[in-house]
């Protein structure tokens, strides 16, 4: 049985598979000028991911900071200046059985290669 991580956007309850999740971080402080759909840049054991802001990406409007709010490491894919993307969303508390849940299932696909071209420079991680 397939797993699948649910979220919440504004137009409702969504989920990727679980397999696509790369790991979760909680909502950080992160670097950097954000700019429309890009927070910055959150420093992960030394490596500089975008992060974007996956409520505002799909339905323009900022991701609200609650409980559940975390950032989803995803691959950003070969032709990627970085090796994860990071896309904040709420409601990021649950696993749940593909199949056995009201929620849609989001494609990653329609939306990595657009931010992939939104990422700006990558900056010099500070050793």
């Amino acid at each position: 049985m397939a797993l699948q991580l649910s979220f919440r956007l504004k137009s409702g309850e969504h989920a990727i598979p679980l397999a696509r999740a790369h790991s979760i971080v909680g909502y950080a402080k992160l670097q950097g000028e954000n700019d429309d759909y890009f927070l910055g840049w959150l420093c992960l054991h030394g490596e500089s991911v975008p992060v974007f802001d996956l409520n505002r990406v799909a339905c323009e409007e900022p991701s609200p900071e609650t409980f559940g709010t975390r950032i989803i490491l995803v691959p950003a894919g070969e032709a990627a200046p970085v090796r994860l993307i990071g896309l904040l969303a709420a409601g990021v508390t649950d696993t749940i059985a593909a199949g056995e849940s009201s929620a849609t299932l989001f494609n990653l696909d329609d939306y990595l290669p657009m931010l992939v071209n939104l990422i700006p420079a990558v900056p010099a991680v500070a050793e």
